[in-house]
């Protein structure tokens, strides 16, 4: 059964639209009888509510099943449909009475080869019409082979293409005419709702395609694919060359706690928080540490280019390290960057993308292959999947709006990458402007897409799924909706953090999210646990943020490459 929560968002939601009449809709059965450009098949029933077990990817054995079955659901109808040559779609439609007149688009992680169907519920339970893409192959959230045929060791550039623009561009073409065809009227407001890599999809979406959806919720963007991926492999390319191995994870552990211990306290934030408020601002000395940390010299410079991230033979930068609070060896969060393994993600990009080559061994990139290495991932995918174009004009004419979140601690998606978007932003149409359009949060102590020592719950999840109240100020994707329905701009969302992240146990504090770049900043008076007595700033930035915040370029380091090639 619903959540009281989720409860109360659906009447939220369905204030400012009349319910539509189950006169007015198509039975769910006759939907398979729809004929639409490009789709191959397509299936409609009925659920009865109750239990649902999502189906196992295409291709795969039928069982066991590789995602648990979701339960307490209401009824709703069923549609799944192949896009030709493979790209499958689930969409749920709730009762035409307990609909809100809304569409949501649920996206994906990593490389995923499966819908997001983890996602679903809490959307149909809410009363949005939800959808969810395989992104065009079958496989799981680490898997990146599908990029190569491996029979001849050569690209495959459709389905990489289906991967990387139209699978969630498919999913929006195909989605509303069905869901016109079953309620007798198209959506009222459509939304895209997505982390990680249904964050770069949002912003996709944004750049290619901004008539398919009126609000886009994009966090921890895997924006700048064709770059960031690269840099995570970075760490480990710099441990194998100078350190001979991975650094232990309890080093790692202590460095990182260490940094924060020495720079927490000094960036608005408190020196008991645990996290950084702003790690841009933390000048932590590692080499003077060194011993007290037992730290070999090759220990800390890997640790420090880590931080850095990787740089050319010119030493310009090519890409951003991770924060000085982010954890680095995994043994809190799972899959880190500097763990005793590589990121799968990063070593199938160097296997099956760069090199097309299976049995790649990511052990012969040394610091200066990598370069070489970087510069091609540029040179190769940036145009079909960097997703870090800055021209958005045309989400300008159409009046999308974009929130953006980022968690400071996140180890996976260097958060520098957002940050360094919206600078550019800034640069092509002016503050005030992209104000008007689109706006980023960073989130202290927040690890990737959740969890983290800091304030980590304000919505951040599919619709109606989320403990925090169901208000603009508390629930971000709330607080989109209100910006796309009535014209009303988020100044700040409201985070909270869960004693041990469980609701059950009570709030630990809240903590205002606070429109980049500002920062929030402790009053100094009443109850720092409570976000009312913290307000949003605009800090002068020193030297640091400003190395820190070095922007750059539209197309990255590729263009200097290019013009020094051309001069040699």
């Amino acid at each position: 059964m619903p959540c009281a929560k989720q409860l109360v968002f659906a009447a939220i939601v369905l204030v400012t639209a009349a319910k539509v009449s189950a006169v007015n809709a198509t039975t769910c059965e006759s939907l398979s009888s729809l004929s639409l450009p490009e789709v191959v098949s397509i299936t409609a029933k009925p659920f009865p509510g109750g239990t649902f077990q999502p189906p196992n990817p295409a291709g795969f054995p039928p069982q066991p099943f590789l995602n648990p079955p979701l339960s307490g659901l209401p009824p709703f109808c069923e549609v799944s449909l192949v896009v030709s040559p493979q790209i499958r779609i689930e969409i749920w439609l709730p009762s035409p009475v307990t609909w809100n007149h809304r569409f949501n688009a649920i996206g994906n992680g990593g490389y995923s080869g499966d819908q997001f169907w983890s996602g679903l519920p809490p959307s149909i339970e809410a009363g949005f019409a939800v959808a969810s893409t395989d992104n065009g192959h079958p496989g799981n959230i680490v898997d990146g082979s599908f990029a190569l045929n491996t029979a001849t060791d050569t690209l495959n550039w459709g389905l990489i293409r289906d991967f990387a623009q139209r699978s969630e561009h498919e999913l929006a073409s195909k989605g509303k005419p069905i869901i016109e065809a079953y309620y007798g009227r198209p959506p009222a407001f459509s939304y895209w709702t997505g982390c990680s890599t249904g964050g770069r999809q949002g912003w996709m979406e944004a750049q290619l395609y901004p008539e398919d959806y009126d609000g886009i919720l994009a966090g921890a963007p895997a924006m700048n694919w064709d770059r960031f991926i690269p840099a995570e492999l970075w760490p480990q390319v710099v441990m194998n060359e100078e350190v001979g191995g991975p650094i232990p994870a309890a080093k790692l552990d202590r460095v990182t706690n260490a940094a924060v211990a020495a720079c927490a306290g000094k960036d608005g934030g408190l020196a008991s928080d645990g996290f950084l408020n702003d790690p841009r601002a933390c000048r932590f000395n590692l080499a003077a540490h060194a011993q007290a940390l037992g730290l070999t010299p090759a220990q800390v410079s890997s640790i420090n280019k880590m931080w850095d991230g990787p740089r050319g033979d010119d030493g310009q930068r090519l890409w951003f390290g991770l924060q000085k609070d982010a954890n680095l060896s995994g043994s809190t969060t799972g899959f880190a960057l500097a763990g005793s393994i590589p990121f799968p993600i990063a070593t199938m990009h160097f296997a099956y993308w760069l090199h097309q080559n299976p049995g790649f061994d990511w052990h012969t990139v040394t610091e200066s292959s990598f370069v070489a290495d970087f510069f091609k991932s540029e040179r190769l995918f940036d145009g079909v999947i960097g997703t870090d174009r800055t021209d958005l004009d045309r989400m300008i004419r159409h009046r999308t709006r974009l929130i953006g979140y980022h968690g400071w601690e996140d180890q996976l998606i260097f958060p520098r990458g957002s940050t360094n978007y919206f600078e550019r932003l800034f640069d092509r149409y002016g503050k005030a402007e992209v104000d008007t359009f689109a706006r980023l949060f960073m989130v202290p102590g927040m690890q990737h897409c959740q969890g983290g020592p800091g304030p980590n719950s304000f919505g951040n999840n599919p619709p109606g799924s989320s403990p925090v109240p169901a208000d603009a100020q508390h629930d971000v994707f709330i607080a989109l909706q209100r910006w796309v329905e009535h014209g009303v701009a988020p100044e700040q969302v409201v985070a909270t953090k869960y004693v041990d992240d469980n609701p059950k146990n009570g709030i630990a504090f809240t903590r205002p999210l606070c429109v980049f770049p500002k920062i929030a900043r402790y009053s100094g008076k009443d109850d720092a646990r409570d976000a009312a007595n913290w307000e949003c700033v605009l800090e002068p930035t020193n030297r640091t943020i400003q190395e820190a915040d070095e922007v750059l370029p539209e197309l990255g380091i590729r263009d200097r490459q290019d013009a020094k090639e051309g001069n040699d």
